[in-house]
Formats: C-alpha cells, sequence, structure tokens
C-alpha cells in the first residue's frame, strides 16, 4: 500500500508529511529606498517645491499602504505645486481643499491610508484611484502619471 504525503506551502514553508521545513521561496528584487528618496528629492528640487521635501514620509506611507511611492508626490505638484499654493496642511487637493491636516505629514499619512482602504479607493488600480480622486477632469489620471513618469520611468 502507498503512503500519500500531504504537501502544504505557506510563506517560504513547507509542510511535508508531519514536518516543516524551509524552502528557498522566490524574491523580489529588494526595494531601493536611498534610489527612491534620491528621485523623489531630485523631483520636488525640478519642480520649485518648498523644504522639507518629507521623502521619507512619503515612503513610508506608499509602503505602510502599498501604494505606488510616486502617486502622492505627483498629486502634489499637480494640485498646489506641493505646497506652493497649499492650504491648510492640504498639499493634494483632498475634499477639494477644503479639509485641512495638522501636519503635511498627517496629510500625507491620511491621504495614503484613503487611498489604499478608503471605500472608494480600496481595490483599484492607480488609474482608476486617480479617476475618482478628481473626477471632473477627464486628462487628470493622464496628468498625474506622466509626474509619476518624472520622478521614475523605470
Amino acid at each position: 500500500m502507498e503512503l500519500m504525503t500531504l504537501v502544504v506551502r505557506l510563506a517560504g514553508l513547507t509542510w511535508i508529511g508531519g514536518s516543516l521545513i524551509a524552502m528557498n521561496a522566490p524574491t523580489a528584487a529588494p526595494p531601493q529606498p536611498e534610489r527612491r528618496a534620491a528621485r523623489l528629492e531630485a523631483f520636488f528640487e525640478a519642480h520649485g517645491c518648498p523644504r522639507p521635501f518629507l521623502v521619507d514620509e512619503y515612503l513610508d506611507a506608499a509602503d505602510r499602504n502599498q501604494l505606488d511611492y510616486r502617486m502622492l508626490p505627483a498629486v502634489s505638484v499637480r494640485e498646489s505645486t506641493c505646497g506652493v499654493y497649499a492650504r491648510l496642511n492640504n498639499r493634494w487637493g483632498w475634499d477639494s481643499a477644503r479639509t485641512g491636516f495638522r501636519s503635511v505629514a498627517r496629510g500625507i499619512r491620511f491621504i495614503a491610508h484613503q487611498l489604499a482602504f478608503g471605500r472608494y479607493y480600496q481595490g483599484k488600480d492607480v488609474d482608476q484611484k486617480l479617476r475618482i480622486y478628481n473626477p471632473k477632469n477627464p486628462n487628470y489620471a493622464g496628468e498625474v502619471k506622466r509626474l509619476m513618469l518624472e520622478i521614475d520611468g523605470d
């Protein structure tokens, strides 16, 4: 009689017939935070954005919410020239710029969370999120995506 073996794979581990063993799981290329940070710095500099650029906050919020790290910086340039024309620490035109934030860093965290988990945005790709973010301008998504490509076209 042949013995059947149960095989279960989960998070790089494999369970085979009562034994848990580590497997060499394929891994994605490690993120290059220095490269991303340098690209954001150069982008903000090129657009004459006011300092501080808050690059670390943008990267942290994007990573925590699994967003494209270029989206919020690009929205900030499109909406307020990344703060030159902002009101109430709102560099992204959130709520048609009627809403403010206690700080720019809090705005970054709040909007990143909304774009990832808000009821209108959750489960949508970048194009869909941008169309929802500004539904009145049919060119908006393309404008923001062009700015995103300025940051990193790779």
